[in-house]
């Protein structure tokens, strides 16, 4: 990895590069932004930077060498110096102080550690996930006060990247303030959270805070192409559905999104048929929540409200080059003429509001039903 491999946020890789090369660190680092957006992934850069042997120095930048022992050990998330910390499952009941917080895990809870933090490595976008593991307890803070105290094993800077901080509990928070308070030679803290106003503002007013910023559907669908070898009318989509998080397009990758879009668009013409339509579209509904996957239904539902856009798009301009779905352009044509001087945002509002719905855990089968009843009828243009 390098800076040049991390999507957009040049603003922040400019502030960081400046620091480093000015000699001006923090102590202490918050980074927030919306997840996804590569918070981890310059903290991680950062923290190999300043610990790399030989590093590349031209006017205001500096780049990691990516050959000496440092970069390789920091690439694989492997350096003495860099540690990063993020929420573990509770582990067995213990009294001690001392115990690590990895102590007090089963084996295959390790083994699964050890896999996301390869998976982090190989992808610093990745999202570590690991079962029953919601917060960030008092014993993997104490473990960074124990590190950061301890004389280091190797030369260069220890850099502590607590991933999602806001998943701290009040206990472990208040033990990293006095960490925090206590400033140590060459110790760098550094936050990334999608919530940083959860965290207490006695941290945050410790801390140099960097907004990382969503990132542009451009530098999405562009990384999309070059790196995953993703078809560039199905990056595009994949990129206007991520909406600034790269996290998400990489999820959405493993969808058949076409295939989604197909099936919602479907469930909209079934509720558009002028007569018997009503057994059809029930069946359809039933078999779009039947799984109860609400992840996959708003997902659906985004794809439908894309494909909307894209006909109110089409009906005002009639130019096909401006719309989302590249593939969709006859189809789309076909809708707007069908449906020439419809109330497209009234008919996009519904949507969003039955994600919304989705979202706060409203009954699916009475959302995606209501959504589509309201739809008839801003088309057909019933009375309701």
């Amino acid at each position: 990895m390098s800076w040049n491999s991390i999507i957009g946020q040049h603003r922040v890789k400019n502030i960081l590069q400046h620091a480093i090369t000015e000699n001006k660190i923090a102590h202490g680092y918050c980074f927030w932004g919306m997840n996804g957006v590569g918070k981890d992934a310059l903290a991680l850069e950062f923290a190999k930077v300043v610990n790399c042997i030989d590093p590349l120095v031209t006017n205001n930048s500096i780049e990691a060498c990516e050959s000496c022992r440092s970069c390789h050990q920091a690439n694989k998330l492997e350096h003495p110096n860099i540690k990063l910390v993020f929420s573990l499952p509770a582990g067995k009941s213990t009294d001690s102080r001392d115990d690590s917080p990895v102590s007090r895990l089963t084996d295959d809870q390790i083994k699964l550690i050890q896999e996301q933090m390869q998976l982090k490595s190989e992808n610093p976008y990745h999202d570590i996930t690991i079962p029953n593991a919601s917060q960030i307890r008092i014993s993997s803070i104490r473990d960074v006060k124990k590190s950061v105290t301890m004389s280091a094993s190797q030369a260069g800077r220890r850099v502590v990247i607590i991933s999602n901080a806001d998943e701290m509990t009040t206990e472990a928070a208040n033990a990293f303030l006095k960490t925090l308070e206590e400033p140590h030679d060459q110790v760098t803290l550094i936050l990334t959270t999608a919530r940083h106003d959860t965290l207490p503002q006695t941290i945050l007013s410790r801390c140099q805070q960097i907004y990382c910023e969503p990132l542009s559907d451009e530098d999405i669908t562009s990384n999309l192409v070059a790196k995953m070898d993703v078809d560039p009318s199905e990056a595009r989509l994949i990129s206007s559905f991520a909406q600034g998080s790269y996290a998400k397009a990489c999820e959405f990758m493993d969808e058949d999104m076409r295939a989604m879009r197909l099936d919602v668009v479907d469930i909209l013409r079934s509720a558009l048929k002028r007569s018997a339509y009503r057994a059809e579209l029930l069946t359809k509904i039933d078999k779009l929540t039947g799984e109860k996957d609400r992840t996959r239904v708003e997902m659906m539902l985004m794809l439908l409200m894309l494909w909307l856009r894209d006909c109110y798009t089409y009906s005002l301009t009639g130019i096909d080059s401006m719309i989302i779905n590249i593939d969709q352009q006859e189809t789309i044509g076909k809708f707007s003429g069908a449906f020439e001087g419809a109330d497209y945002p009234a008919a996009i509002q519904a949507v969003e509001e039955a994600i919304s719905h989705v979202r706060r855990n409203v009954q699916l089968q009475l959302t995606i039903l209501t959504m589509l009843i309201t739809c008839r009828r801003i088309f057909l243009r019933e009375v309701a």
